[in-house]
Parts: C-alpha cells; structure tokens; sequence
C-alpha cells in the first residue's frame, strides 16, 4: 500500500507556516490535584484563555510529566491549554505508586480530568508514548475529541523493545557499553527484563544504579541524534522523582504498557473518519522508529501524516517544534464540531 505523507524540511532558513510570539512564563490560571477513584491523586494545570479553544497534553515515558516548555507549541492569548502528569508521575500523588497504574485507568483518567474541567470536546496532543495514550484514549471516548496531534509514536510493539534495549547499541556503541557495565552476558541479553528486576525488586542502591544507568542511556541517545556531545555518567545518586520515572517506566514496558495490538486497532477503528488526526515523525527519530508513523497511518488511513525531514524525536528539536506549532495553530476545532 502507498503511504501518502507530507515532507517538512527541517532547517532553520525554512519558512514557518505560522508565526507567533511566545512566552511560556505564564503562570497557569487554574491548578490542582484531582483525586482518582483508586487512590491515586493527579496534578493538572490549566493556562492560556478561559473561553478558547482546548488542548490537552499527554506527556511521554511512562512516568515522564508535562512541563511548562510545552507551552511553546501554542498561542496562549488564543488557546487554553490542559497539562497534568499521569498516575504516580511528576507532581501526581502517591509518587511512583504502581498500584491500580495501567493503561486502561490512565485512560479513566483522561476522562476524569475533562468531566472535572467542564471540557465538552478538546483537541488531544500527544508524543511518544503520549501518543499511543492519546489514540486509545479518543478511540474510546471518540465524542470527547475534536482533534488528534501526534508526534514520534511509541506503540508498545515487542519489537521495538528489542530495537531500543537491543539492536540500537549498533548506534550507540559506548552508551549501551555503559549501561550494560559489569553484567553477565545473559543480563546484556535481556536488557528491560534485568533494569526491570532492578528497579522493581532491587535493593535501593540497585534501584540507583538502574536508575543512572537508564537515564544516562536516554540522554546519549538524545545527544547522539541532536549530534551533540554525550552527557558524562552521573555518580550522584538520583533523585526519588527520577527513580520513580523509571521504576514507572519499567512497571509498563515490561508489560508492554498494558495493551496489545489488537485493542490498539479496536480503538482506532472507533475513531471517526472526519476527526482531523496529524502525524508528525522524524525521519531521523531512534527512539520510535519511523515505522511505527507508517503502521499508524495503515490503521487511520485518513491520518496527515508529516515526515520531518532528519526531525528527531524530541520536541526540543527545531524542526520537531515548528511542525508542532503549525499543527496547533491549524487546527480548527470548529470544522469537526459541525460535523460530529
């Protein structure tokens, strides 16, 4: 099948399709914590204009949490914009908590946090592993969303934990040297499953060490994509926050993140074709394959689907962030609304 997709080039002396001004400062107007029905308690924030537009953001990892630099993406005087950090993750309480954390309450969550807000309808944006969220998520509640913006798409697959744990180390031979230092070749042959016994049953200092070891590895794929110098091994024991990310982010990918591919495509088939849905993948992303951008498009066929040409996976990347902005700003909530 013939994938249609539209090419950004990414280069600084490209024109934009949209411009505007700025300023992610902005204290939010509205913040809180909104108790779940499973002891959970999630953080949210809200910025931008009361009565316009709304967005909400579903950060990556799992485990990660929004933060103010996604605000860059909209035009605040014009649009309202929800962040909240996802169970256990960021400033949501208990931090780190496992228990009653799957995908299937993320997604009660999401829905949670719209009904709490008094949002009818809201364009979802999501990357990474944000973006499998928010596919899930509008495939189930499809009346709720006005929109749908995806960046790098993370989709759980068996073989992308084998790639990023595994096969990647071809690209980053030094930083896969330094997280796997000092362990058994069978260790080094089963990656996620010896940082997941780490993390999750592991002494605090091997909860530490899985830790560094983790982050370190991120960061140096990062660097190595951006073609920037790679981040030195910290000996500093980490933070309680980042050892929550991790023991999060080991809780679902080696659960392959609570879901399978054939619920992926149940909920897809559940979102409506007018939905207007905009993809934007990197060429060059090592962390979700550009594959994962094709087999996305396979299952929405209707999906605009935007190669940023030698985009990378993070929205700190230039080229990533333009694509971002002029997704945002040519959204039309309107258009959908009409029609749904």
């Amino acid at each position: 099948m013939l994938i249609k997709a539209t090419y950004i080039p990414n280069s600084a002396t490209t024109p934009i399709l949209h411009t505007m001004t700025i300023t992610h400062s902005n204290p939010p107007y509205h913040q809180g914590y909104l108790p779940s029905r499973q002891g959970h308690t999630l953080f949210f924030a809200e910025y931008g204009c009361p009565d316009a537009p709304v967005s909400v953001v579903l950060h990556g990892g799992p485990g990660s949490s929004c933060n103010t630099s996604m605000l860059k993406w909209f035009d605040l005087a014009t649009q309202r914009v929800v962040l909240f950090d996802q169970r256990g993750a960021g400033r949501s309480l208990p931090s780190g908590l496992l228990t009653q954390n799957t995908t299937s309450e993320l997604i009660e969550d999401i829905e949670h946090l719209r009904t709490h807000l008094q949002i009818e309808r809201w364009l979802v944006i999501g990357g990474s592993w944000g973006a499998l969220l928010a596919i899930l998520y509008t495939g189930k509640h499809p009346e709720r969303v006005n929109g749908l913006i995806l960046r790098g798409v993370f989709l759980a697959h068996q073989e992308e934990m084998i790639w990023f744990f595994q096969s990647i180390k071809a690209l980053i031979p030094d930083a896969w040297s330094q997280l796997t230092e000092g362990w058994t070749v069978q260790q080094r042959q089963n990656v996620l499953q010896n940082l997941t016994e780490m993390l999750l049953n592991g002494t605090t200092q091997q909860q530490w060490d899985a830790t560094l070891r983790w982050s370190h590895y991120e960061n140096s794929i990062m660097a190595a994509m951006l073609g920037q110098t790679p981040p030195r091994l910290s000996l500093t024991p980490p933070s309680t926050a980042l050892c929550a990310k991790y023991r999060i982010q080991a809780h679902y990918l080696s659960q392959a993140c609570f879901t399978n591919e054939t619920e992926l495509m149940e909920n897809a088939m559940q979102i409506p074709q007018q939905l207007p849905v905009i993809l934007i993948h990197g060429t060059h992303d090592w962390i979700c394959p550009p594959a994962n951008a094709v087999r996305v498009k396979a299952m929405l066929a209707h999906t605009d689907l935007r190669w940023c040409a030698k985009g990378t996976h993070t929205p700190q990347d230039p080229g990533i962030l333009a694509a971002l902005q002029n997704a945002i700003a040519q959204h039309k909530p309107d258009i959908f609304s009409q029609t749904a």
